[in-house]
């Protein structure tokens, strides 16, 4: 499938890409996770997000297919890092996604299977849904190239709208800034507290900029990443 021409004319109009180059000033991680079609993506891409989320948990209200999921990715994916959400997965599971979608990294809550085994040349991320301090400093000890804090609710993973344990996360004394993630419950107002309270090395969300599950609000995605890079 070939790039549209509207994302194509907006590309070859930045000289230096859509990212920032490495430095001591650079700016928090953001990702918006539950894009489900080209056009969100296309904003998450245009807002300077540096991630996108694409949910192949088929319970999730944000659910995409590997196909839907192909076509995102091969429309974005030189701008920002795709990641495929993926729970429970064993790891058979992790490679056929892999390979239908080509998705750059794999985010995994509670995988089936050891992480030593994660031999795909692919970034790892993982969740961690935080229900006290002892958990957060459990994570610090997981070898995964980020981990995700994200809200603690029975049955649920992830997009729940529920603001994570901050008062845990903070007491934990880990240190958040060099791969840690904040997500749940985070959007365009409380995103700026999020950081400067916790200061963590990237912030994530869904539910916070969206009109309903799986639809995104172009005007919120702007302003989260632009609230979040500000003050990161």
């Amino acid at each position: 499938m070939l790039r549209s021409a509207w994302m194509s004319g907006y590309l070859d109009d930045r000289s230096h890409g859509l990212l920032p180059a490495h430095g001591d000033a650079w700016p928090v991680f953001v990702k918006i996770c539950g894009v489900t079609n080209v056009r969100d993506a296309y904003v998450c891409v245009e807002s300077g997000a540096d991630a996108i989320g694409l949910n192949f948990y088929p319970k999730s209200k944000r659910f995409i297919s590997f196909d839907d999921a192909g076509t995102i990715v091969r429309e974005v994916s030189p701008y920002l890092t795709t990641v495929g959400v993926m729970v429970q997965p064993m790891l058979d599971e992790v490679a056929a996604a892999l390979d239908a979608t080509e998705v750059d990294a794999v985010q995994v809550y509670e995988p089936r299977f050891g992480l030593a085994d994660f031999d795909f040349k692919k970034l790892l991320y993982y969740s961690v849904r935080v229900r006290d301090a002892s958990e957060v400093k459990a994570a610090s000890l997981i070898g995964a190239d980020l981990i995700f804090l994200d809200a603690f609710l029975q049955g649920e993973f992830g997009g729940t709208g529920q603001t994570a344990n901050w008062e845990a996360i903070g007491s934990s004394g880990v240190e958040l800034s060099m791969r840690f993630v904040l997500s749940g419950g985070l959007n365009e107002l409380n995103v700026c507290e999020a950081i400067k309270k916790l200061k963590p090395y990237g912030v994530d969300t869904a539910s916070g900029v969206e009109v309903s599950p799986g639809v995104k609000d172009h005007r919120k995605i702007r302003e989260f990443v632009s609230n979040a890079k500000q003050c990161g």
